[in-house]
């Protein structure tokens, strides 16, 4: 981040972080010519405020209903951005193309189904027909798009050396980071591994089904002394661990397994939670930010299911999951909710999970 006299320039993680667009998109736009990211002296991307304000236009454009084609053929219409009436025309051409693609499938498939339920076999051409129905219902989204493009720069076996071991995040959890050649692998409590691909020379994101943002943080000695996953409710920190100490937090939590007792205050947490959700109105200063954000952003679906089950009656420990969080049923007036809740050694409420478990009418998956 600059200063008032200095132009911003974000690295592919900040980037992501401020837009929510994932590095794959971002790479996806330039491969189109819609960006055209700077680079660093390290050769990595660095993306300025005329990227920004590109990339806000095509992700508006994008849901519009426009193709990254249709958006490259408006986006440099002028400073002013692309005519009112020039983008109206595209759209509607677009719709109306998709409205006859979608018409002839649906043709095509109730042909298909009208045969097959009246015992006919279908013709290889008539499967055919239908694939192409299919295809033809399919978006070309560029948040799911995988391009096999990397970056040309390639990062040092030193470097990648430096940022493998052991990371505590919380109190209960160790993040292991794995280097296997020239690739680098981050493995989560009870997940299989995933891949650590590179956006510079400290951020990465996690090959998972749903891309993470990893920033290692280094010091100008080469010192790694944690590493962030990044998520649009702010970072969170796991700092670097000897092995010693990763033991012992493993150990710590299995002990918590065994024994099945609930951590000092859960309970009243639980319920505090539960009431702020009937009501509305939770407490979010009781709440990391990371998971204050999920709340927020959850409430609408959180209250409506609790507000409806109604008033807490009782609250029953059943235990503690493998991860190490406290599991309670709460008895409301016209049901029963299930609660996971994971809470810090200060008490802040790292993570919990609010679900029905049985009322009256079903109140979704």
């Amino acid at each position: 981040m600059g200063t008032p006299d200095t132009p911003i320039a974000l690295s592919t993680a900040e980037c992501t972080a401020r837009t929510g667009l994932s590095a794959r998109a971002l790479r996806l736009y330039e491969e189109h010519g819609l960006i055209t990211p700077g680079r660093s002296a390290g050769g990595w991307r660095l993306y300025g405020p005329e990227d920004l304000v590109r990339l806000n236009a095509i992700t508006l454009l994008k849901l519009a209903g426009l193709t990254l084609a249709q958006i490259a053929s408006i986006i440099d219409t002028g400073s002013h951005g692309p005519d009112l009436k020039q983008l109206l025309r595209i759209q509607s051409d677009n719709w109306r193309t998709r409205r006859v693609e979608a018409e002839r499938g649906q043709r095509i498939v109730d042909v298909a189904l009208e045969r097959l339920s009246a015992g006919e076999s279908l013709t290889v051409d008539d499967l055919c027909n239908v694939i192409r129905s299919l295809e033809m219902g399919q978006s070309n989204d560029a948040h799911g798009t995988d391009p096999e493009t990397q970056d040309a720069v390639q990062i040092s076996d030193a470097i990648l050396d430096s940022y493998a071991g052991q990371y505590q995040i919380g109190d209960w959890r160790i993040l292991t980071v794995k280097r296997d050649g020239a690739k680098l692998f981050i493995e989560y409590p009870n997940r299989p591994q995933v891949e650590l691909r590179p956006t510079s020379e400290c951020d990465f994101e996690a090959l998972d089904v749903v891309e993470q943002p990893v920033t290692f943080d280094r010091g100008t000695d080469g010192t790694v002394s944690s590493l962030r996953l990044r998520t649009k409710g702010g970072d969170m920190m796991a700092l670097r661990v000897d092995s010693a100490t990763a033991d012992l937090v493993r150990a710590r939590l299995a002990a918590r397994i065994r024994d099945q007792k609930a951590l000092a205050g859960s309970e009243a947490a639980v319920r505090r939670l539960v009431e702020g959700l009937i009501s509305g109105q939770p407490n979010y200063v009781e709440m990391l930010p990371v998971f204050a954000h999920i709340a927020k952003q959850q409430l609408h679906q959180l209250h409506t299911a609790a507000a409806f089950l109604g008033a807490i009656q009782s609250i029953d420990f059943k235990g503690v999951g493998g991860q190490g969080w406290d599991v309670y049923d709460v008895r409301h007036e016209r049901g029963t909710s299930r609660v996971r809740i994971i809470q810090r050694s200060d008490g802040l409420i790292a993570g919990a999970i609010f679900m029905v478990k049985d009322g009256p009418v079903s109140l979704g998956p």
